[in-house]
């Protein structure tokens, strides 16, 4: 896929970024911000609750390790408030290492890169998970 199908795939979307890398979350703003219709950051998972709340994003990329409330809890917060959306999720982490987050992505049948990752693979990944 080239960049201009990846920005008709994502025309009009909404993208919730939750990660707490200032980095990642400026890079990925500044190029999947122009394709969708609405992004937004958090940068942990109650900043993000709060958010999801708010309103139903069509992307969620969510970061495990995090401050506050990570991201396995986070997701269990979304499966008793809005369901719905757990197929929107899409896990970005560098902590694939670890058995029980391996597990935890594996059970909960989410896309996921792990960190670092080029942009064009987050692309990719979006363009799978576009329902």
């Amino acid at each position: 896929m080239g960049a201009a199908d990846y920005r008709e795939t994502l025309a009009g979307r909404s993208v919730l970024l939750v990660d707490d890398e200032a980095i990642v979350v400026e890079v990925i703003r500044e190029v999947i911000g122009p394709m969708v219709s609405v992004f937004a950051s958090a940068s942990n998972g109650i900043e993000a609750l709060a958010r999801i709340l708010d309103r139903d994003f069509d992307f969620i990329l969510m970061d495990i390790e995090m401050p506050r409330m990570n991201g396995i809890e986070l997701y269990r917060h979304i499966s008793e408030t809005k369901p719905h959306l757990l197929k929107k999720v899409i896990f970005i982490t560098g902590d694939t290492e670890t058995e029980v987050t391996r597990s935890f992505i594996k059970k909960s049948g989410c896309l996921y890169l792990d960190k670092p990752f080029m942009i064009k693979d987050l692309l990719s990944v979006m363009s799978r998970g576009a329902y």
